[in-house]
């Protein structure tokens, strides 16, 4: 008796010290990442966000076993400078992707240098996986396994109907969908249910070891395509809300399955996650002018308004980290790769980046944040933010909440802290706080002197007193030709009011001086601003007429490159002639479509002019 019982003694100490060291080697385990990254979702849509009309248990419930964020801002108002900054860590300017990329097979997007998370997982001995959207190159060394991810599936480009997988925009009719960079076929399968399939299989497949997977989901990105069951739940709701939830809702069952299967594993304990939004809520045309929420923020998808950057973020570590927090603090998504490389215990980042190590903050939320400032510049739009003052140049509300004068309204002052909602600028009321935010912006290495708002400019311009007609169709949004003839030069800023803008086409215009004058140049200012598909103007032809009828002595001119002008400013074309007339005929010619390598090659580019001048 006394001999059995030595030996289940024995037997019970070898169990329990096995156990403690299987206990101790979990703890000690590096912890798993998963990313999960949604697509143009709204600044509070979801339930835990107080959006009372969607249907989110799942994201409700990560945000309990963590933290959720009400001011964790994207560095870009649109998806692939989004993403660029989250993967790098890096301002986009920094990432060297400001806009959106090309579509065109083998274009270019992240440059190859660039040093993303996936690289430093894996450096670090983790498998990296991504599933989903990509949206940052259609070359090799853009793709998802040139820059770092072992394991990929999803399409390449910025959106796909969901059962087809084909490229969702204005031709060509291109099917996009690849593994591991092969194109792959699954006809008719729901994209949503392919994704989250693999995403599961990649977490049972690396269960054992340390892995990092970027879940890029592509909704609620247009085209709007819910399941039925998720249709049926909202039919009572209004389109186009009742597909976007819809579509949150099924986000969110998917994000369960993934969950379920973390937890039936025994590995939820040991695996960060963190959920965030690319960018605000789409008013498109494909997204039927909106269908999300950015509740009291102002501005959408394209908009550096609150509504366009500051969206749902969570981050949930269970039994690791701070539970059912909600933390006021500022984040930026670029602040994810030094806070996980702590969190994670990884080797120093080697690379240059913009994000600070939040992981204090996060750890101890009574502790203040480390991030101050920040930066945004998309197209002539740009923000700095410093404490809760927050300045923006040439703003833009794609959500229509309001008015903007855009020569008072050209720098608009808010105080967050004070009126989140954006509604009214202190420009005027607080000068000195302009004046000191223009020079934190201009202090920063992409601010520049060409980026601040001047005073309309008044020139001369014999055509002023005289009359203008265009003889081909203007574009309906930019179609008053007297713009051109009123002595002043606009903002550098199309949406200005003081643009005439054409998509493809030329244009042609007869001026009508009113008498017979002596002319010695005609000139067109024309816009560079090709984030937003607007080029200079390519060529121009004038000719001339005493009677507006018989037009003759033509001469053109032919735009040649010049490198040395920027983005956001813009280029005098010029005919020198010695002409004696009264009616002047003039014709502009644009590039055509975009160049090959621009996000819009082989569609219609744009060109801007704000004044023919006649000298």
């Amino acid at each position: 008796m006394h001999f059995t019982s030595n030996i289940l003694k024995n037997y019970f100490t070898v169990i329990l010290f096995l156990s403690g060291s299987f206990l101790f080697a979990q703890s000690h385990k590096k912890p798993n990442v998963i990313v999960i990254y949604t697509d143009d979702q709204g600044a509070i849509d979801l339930g835990c966000y107080g959006a009372d009309d969607i249907y989110s248990p799942n994201i409700d419930k990560l945000a309990k076993e963590g933290t959720r964020f009400t001011q964790a801002y994207v560095a870009a108002p649109v998806c692939a400078p989004s993403r660029a900054a989250l993967l790098t860590g890096r301002y986009p300017q920094n990432a060297e992707l400001t806009g959106n990329t090309s579509a065109e097979e083998g274009s270019s997007g992240l440059p190859a240098e660039q040093h993303t998370l996936a690289e430093l997982f894996r450096d670090n001995g983790y498998a990296t996986g991504h599933i989903g959207k990509w949206h940052l190159g259609m070359n090799e060394a853009s793709s998802p396994n040139g820059q770092g991810f072992d394991y990929s599936f999803g399409h390449l480009r910025g959106c796909i109907d969901n059962y087809s997988h084909f490229f969702y925009w204005e031709g060509p009719n291109i099917h996009d969908l690849y593994e591991n960079g092969k194109e792959v076929f699954y006809d008719g399968q729901y994209f949503p249910d392919l994704a989250s399939d693999k995403a599961i299989d990649y977490v049972k497949d690396h269960k054992d070891e340390p892995f990092f997977m970027y879940y890029a989901i592509n909704m609620p990105h247009y085209p709007y395509q819910p399941t039925q069951k998720w249709r049926d739940y909202y039919k009572n709701v209004e389109q186009p809300r009742a597909d976007y939830a819809a579509f949150i809702s099924t986000i969110d069952e998917r994000i369960g399955f993934l969950m379920d299967t973390l937890e039936n594993l025994g590995i939820r304990e040991n695996t960060i996650i963190i959920y965030q939004s690319d960018n605000g809520y789409s008013t498109e045309t494909r997204a039927f002018g909106g269908g999300g929420n950015a509740g009291p923020y102002r501005g959408a998808k394209s908009s550096l308004f609150e509504g366009g950057i500051r969206l749902p973020t969570i981050i949930s570590w269970k039994n690791n980290l701070p539970e059912n927090v909600v933390n006021n603090q500022f984040l930026m998504n670029i602040d994810w790769m030094p806070t996980l490389a702590n969190l994670c215990k990884l080797n120093k980042i080697e690379t240059q980046i913009d994000g600070i190590d939040l992981s204090k903050m996060i750890e101890n939320p009574k502790k203040a944040t480390e991030r101050n400032s920040g930066f945004w510049k998309y197209g002539k739009q740009w923000v700095v933010r410093k404490g809760n003052w927050k300045l923006i140049g040439f703003p833009k509300d794609t959500s229509n909440k309001g008015e903007l004068n855009l020569e008072e309204d050209a720098l608009f002052l808010s105080n967050l802290d004070e009126d989140v909602s954006e509604m009214v600028n202190l420009a005027s009321k607080y000068p000195e706080k302009v004046k000191e935010l223009t020079q934190v912006f201009l202090a920063w290495e992409h601010g520049h002197e060409e980026d601040i708002p001047k005073k309309v400019e008044r020139i001369t311009n014999l055509a002023t007193n005289g009359t203008i007609k265009a003889s081909t169709g203007l574009h309906q949004k930019y179609n008053d030709a007297n713009l051109l003839i009123d002595g002043k030069l606009g903002y550098t800023d199309y949406a200005s009011g003081q643009w005439i803008g054409q998509e493809g086409k030329n244009l042609e215009f007869i001026i009508d001086l009113n008498s017979i004058k002596t002319i010695k140049s005609v000139s067109v200012n024309s816009l560079i601003n090709s984030g937003n598909w607007i080029f200079p103007v390519n060529a121009m032809e004038v000719s001339f007429s005493d009677d507006g009828v018989k037009f003759n002595s033509s001469k053109d001119v032919k735009r040649e490159e010049n490198k040395t002008k920027t983005e956001n400013t813009t280029e005098k074309l010029t005919i020198n002639v010695d002409k004696s007339s009264r009616f002047i005929k003039i014709k502009v010619e644009g590039i055509g479509n975009c160049p090959k390598g621009h996000p819009g090659a082989g569609f219609p580019a744009w060109f801007f002019i704000d004044e023919i001048i006649v000298e």
